[in-house]
């Protein structure tokens, strides 16, 4: 996987995430949002302007399933409770097990 320059604050998390697959994660936002929550899966994304245009920005996606929220974390949360988090909207502390892993 490629990481751009607008990764650096995630790249921990990815290096990492295998080894939570199958646990819950509280992802805790500045503003004391949370999501308790599992992760799915992650991809390659960007912010959907053509690759020429230098406003173009490239980064990695995380999408997880909804286990419980608190508050309004800055997501989109779909109807079959998913949502996506990247570098734009990472959270502050993402907890597994009391350990902070990010």
């Amino acid at each position: 996987m490629y990481f751009s320059k607008n990764d650096k604050k995630v790249i921990k998390f990815y290096c990492n995430i295998n080894e939570y697959e199958n646990e819950e994660m509280l992802l805790k936002w500045k503003d004391g949002s949370q999501i308790k929550a599992k992760f799915d899966t992650c991809f390659d994304d960007d912010n959907g302007l053509d690759v020429d245009d230098k406003n173009y920005e490239d980064f990695t996606t995380f999408a997880f399933a909804v286990v419980e929220k608190k508050g309004n974390p800055p997501v989109s949360i779909t109807k079959d409770s998913y949502f996506c988090i990247n570098y734009k909207n990472f959270p502050e502390e993402i907890i597994v097990n009391g350990r902070k892993i990010n």
